[in-house]
């Protein structure tokens, strides 16, 4: 998974905010997708990132998962991210 070219991402306290300069919008994550987004900058792929993700939360390992698996399709549908 990579950022598309029209995205920039800036790294808060308090997660992530997100630009579009394609579309100018603005998107704001909290501490964990600002995680899952730097996890994207480095170059994970989606398997390495629920890996990572699953190994370091405590919690049902299919919820972290799926949300994780959901946030994704976001950043897809929104044109951030391509696969």
């Amino acid at each position: 998974m990579n950022f598309t070219e029209h995205t920039k991402v800036r790294e808060e306290k308090f997660g992530s905010v997100v630009f579009d300069t394609l579309t100018e919008k603005i998107f704001i994550t909290d501490p964990l997708g600002g995680e899952i987004l730097h996890l994207i900058k480095q170059g994970k792929d989606l398997p390495e990132i629920v890996e990572v993700m699953t190994a370091g939360y405590d919690g049902d390992k299919q919820v972290i998962e799926k949300d994780i698996i959901e946030f994704a399709e976001t950043l897809k549908t929104n044109q951030i991210v391509s696969a």
